[in-house]
């Protein structure tokens, strides 16, 4: 990645030199400078998850103005108001199910009743997923947020899970405000958006200095989505924006003791960007360096790190939500990769006793969180779904991995412990992105599970059959209802018909 390393003192001189300057030269010549500084610092591709961003040269001079904040919103309305395509309306929709999905998958988890009782009594008129009650929408928001969060299995994109914060906040804004279901997919898609440009921005830097992408970035996402659904103009765009900024934070430490509060983390985002929202809408004035002043977003969260403010305003290959997927099994993101190794090559798994010693070898990033390394004995459900070794082996065991209730009731399974303990985990060589699994059997023989070997590791997600199969129990015969208002939501007058249906 080509980011900005902002030169530290030196830079912050020329920063400091450059303001002076501009407070006194013309418009004009202050635009050029900056788009000049913009290119220095930007330098060619930035290249993650498949979504490439070219610096979009000039951009300051387009808007006429030199508040990056501005800049950034005028790129965010400039998704909104334009003709999504086919193909987006339904990456959009493919949101909508995987967020709806894991939030009935997570009604019973003590998070999502501590959520809910949190906000009650609340007076308002939108949907509380799979209850009864409404609630008020920042309210309704909260709570389906953390719901959607509490079984791991929330989708992933910029911000981490961008399906907990930005779909939640479109819904319940949405029903608030009648807006129409083209409306709300086009919430989605600018939430989406604006998580994965920040995400670009300033991800590596935030995570280096400890604060978690989903409260840290989410809110960016949320009040995106908040401002588009509230009509907001421009420039309480850009204030709404800027007021999420001042709501970021969150940190890690909570997923090694498997506390709720890296569930709470959606909620908060996404109550963030409606508060935001709502405080720019009531006419609040934020500064137009809030992001990237010297003592603005940037320079706290990213300190002494890497980060591209050009991201913001990049031309792109293509719009965030293509960048999203949704995760085959209900297990921290950096376990995926391996799972999905075993599971598409040993399928039918081992038995226990089969088993002298496993070598689990991956990137030193897929290590890089509270929790991936902890050993047995586990004690609750979040630690088991962070833990390395037990999702390893309790895929190469052939345990049900791809439903929650497993993990949910088995976080002490004798078997998988007693692997886990035979187990060592280890790291590749700077640049190697390969996985491999080694199983040393009783019998002598060495079993090696490479992903190099295979072409295309993937494991498609049945979006639809996922949401029949966890919304059933709640919805009975009208989550089939459900899926075909979803399917033509593009043509839906109000979003309260949907809303209604996902209620207990």
């Amino acid at each position: 990645m080509c980011a900005v390393r902002q030169n530290g003192a030196d830079f912050r001189r020329f920063s400091f030199l450059f303001s002076a300057f501009a407070a006194w030269t013309s418009p004009i010549l202050s635009a050029l400078l900056i788009n000049q500084l913009s290119e220095r610092q930007s330098g060619a591709l930035l290249l993650e998850q498949g979504y490439p961003l070219v610096l979009h040269r000039e951009k300051f001079m387009q808007t006429g103005k030199s508040d990056l904040t501005t800049a950034f919103a005028e790129v965010l309305q400039g998704v909104a108001t334009t003709e999504l395509a086919a193909d987006t309306v339904q990456a959009a929709k493919q949101r909508i199910l995987d967020m709806l999905s894991v939030t009935f998958d997570g009604l019973e988890e003590p998070a999502s009743a501590v959520a809910f009782r949190s906000v009650g009594p609340s007076d308002g008129l939108c949907t509380v997923i799979g209850c009864s009650a409404t609630a008020a929408a920042a309210d309704a928001a909260f709570v389906n947020a953390v719901t959607s969060h509490t079984t791991g299995q929330a989708d992933c994109g910029g911000g981490g899970h961008p399906g907990t914060f930005v779909v939640p906040v479109s819904l319940s804004l949405g029903e608030q405000h009648r807006r129409s279901g083209k409306e709300v997919l086009s919430a989605i898609v600018v939430g989406y958006e604006a998580t994965q440009r920040m995400h670009m921005a300033a991800a590596a830097g935030l995570h280096s200095n400890g604060f978690r992408a989903v409260p840290a970035i989410g809110v960016f996402g949320a009040a995106a989505a908040a401002s588009f659904l509230s009509g907001l103009d421009t420039r309480q765009f850009a204030n709404a924006l800027n007021f999420a900024a001042n709501m970021a934070g969150g940190f890690y430490e909570g997923f090694g003791h498997g506390t709720i509060e890296g569930h709470v983390h959606a909620g908060l985002a996404a109550r963030a960007g409606i508060t935001a929202a709502a405080l720019a809408g009531a006419g609040g004035e934020t500064s137009p360096a809030t992001l990237d002043g010297a003592a603005g977003f940037f320079s706290t969260f990213a300190r002494d790190r890497d980060y591209e403010p050009g991201a913001l305003t990049a031309q792109t290959a293509g719009l965030g939500i293509h960048s999203a997927w949704s995760k085959p099994f209900p297990a921290c993101k950096a376990n995926q990769e391996t799972m999905r190794l075993i599971r598409s090559l040993q399928p039918a798994g081992f038995a226990p006793s089969e088993i002298e010693r496993v070598i689990v070898t991956r990137p030193a990033r897929d290590y890089d969180a509270p929790g991936i390394r902890a050993e047995p004995p586990y004690h609750n459900t979040v630690q088991v779904l962070m833990s390395a070794k037990f999702t390893s082996i309790a895929t190469l065991l052939g345990k049900p991995v791809t439903e929650f209730r497993y993990f949910k009731e088995s976080f002490g399974d004798p078997n998988v412990e007693a692997v886990a303990r035979k187990t060592t985990l280890l790291t590749t060589d700077a640049g190697d992105e390969t996985v491999t699994v080694e199983v040393v059997r009783t019998d002598g023989q060495t079993l090696t599970l490479c992903s190099a070997d295979v072409a295309h590791l993937t494991w498609d997600t049945d979006l639809e059959a996922r949401f029949q199969r966890l919304a059933s129990p709640r919805l009975h015969g009208t989550a089939r209802s459900v899926l075909d208002v979803v399917a033509g939501l593009e043509s839906a007058r109000d979003i309260r018909k949907l809303m209604q249906l996902v209620r207990a």
